[in-house]
């Protein structure tokens, strides 16, 4: 996921970009692993590769090279103030449901106070740089796969369902990272453009 820092705007007018933290190898491994589990279901789906799955704090969009200077500074004295923390990723479950499933999740568990009050910068941030709000409630989770189709998906929805008990381990979290996102035919390619440390 990682690359060399991407100059917002290099030979076009906007990135889509988003704000995440990204787990460490050994919990995208044992997602992964999960995965390999989970495609046995027949159905139509879209995996996310493990060197790809993230909690995305707040989705960006088209961002111009200003609204990325902006959010970088915004962002950076944020994180600055905000400590360490541990995360947990655990369970399994379904938007919109697991009756008919359009993407298939596995859950983030904050074992310390700060997660939201993390997400809440990344969308102060957001503002900062003329963004609209988010409506859409917070619900931490690491997307696993997207469904082209929940008609035929009852097998998979009772696999989820057999696997609620999953946990792939707690991890620190101390840093933020400011990621672009190209879409391309194979999947999106992720870019680094920033890494906030946590205090």
């Amino acid at each position: 996921m990682h690359g060399p820092p991407l100059q917002a705007g290099r030979g076009r007018s906007a990135l889509r970009a988003f704000i995440a933290i990204e787990p460490p190898a050994q919990v995208r491994q044992a997602l992964g692993d999960l995965i390999v589990r989970l495609r046995k279901a027949p159905g139509k789906a879209s995996w996310v590769r493990p060197d790809n799955m993230h909690l995305t704090l707040r989705f960006l969009g088209d961002v111009s090279e200003k609204q990325v200077a902006v959010i970088v500074e915004q962002l950076g004295e944020l994180c600055a103030r905000t400590p360490a923390f541990n995360l947990s990723v655990a369970g399994l479950g379904a938007f919109p449901n697991l009756r008919r499933p359009s993407v298939i999740w596995a859950g983030v568990v904050p074992l310390d106070p700060v997660l939201r009050p993390l997400q809440q910068a990344a969308e102060e941030a957001a503002r900062a740089a003329g963004l609209e709000p988010e409506t859409k409630p917070f619900h931490p989770h690491i997307t696993l796969a997207r469904l082209k189709d929940s008609r035929n998906a009852q097998e998979l929805s009772a696999l989820v369902e057999s696997f609620k008990a999953f946990d792939a381990g707690a991890f620190l979290v101390s840093h933020v990272l400011l990621l672009s996102s190209e879409l391309t035919p194979k999947g999106p390619i992720y870019t680094c453009i920033e890494e906030f440390s946590l205090s």
